[in-house]
C-alpha cells in the first residue's frame, strides 16, 4: 500500500513565473528525495487548487528517512521561497491508498 505526500497548491499571482520556477526547480528537488518511487503533477481545471502534487513512497515508513533528509530540507526552503515569491500557498495531506 503506497503513501503519499500530496501537495496542493492553490493559484499563485505570477502563474507563468511559478510554471518556470516549478518545472525547473522545485520538481527536480521533489524527485531526489530518498525512496521516492513516483511524482505526478497536475493542473486544476475547476476547484480552488490550481496544481496538485503527488509523492509517492512506498509505505508510511519511507516518509522518515526522506523527509529527515538534506534534498527535503531543500525542498521545504524552496516551497516558502515559492510562497512567498510567487503569493501563493501550498496544503500538504498524507494520504495512503487503500
Amino acid at each position: 500500500m503506497s503513501t503519499k505526500i500530496v501537495a496542493l497548491w492553490k493559484t499563485p499571482e505570477d502563474a507563468e513565473g511559478f510554471e518556470q520556477h516549478y518545472a525547473a526547480t522545485h520538481l527536480p528537488l521533489a524527485r531526489s528525495l530518498p525512496g521516492i518511487e513516483d511524482v505526478i503533477v497536475t493542473k486544476a481545471l475547476n476547484g480552488p487548487y490550481y496544481r496538485m502534487t503527488e509523492l509517492v513512497f512506498a509505505n508510511a515508513e519511507a516518509l522518515g528517512p526522506a523527509f529527515g533528509s538534506p534534498e527535503a530540507a531543500k525542498l521545504m526552503e524552496d516551497t516558502g521561497h515559492i510562497q512567498e515569491t510567487f503569493k501563493t500557498t501550498c496544503d500538504v495531506l498524507t494520504v495512503e491508498d487503500e
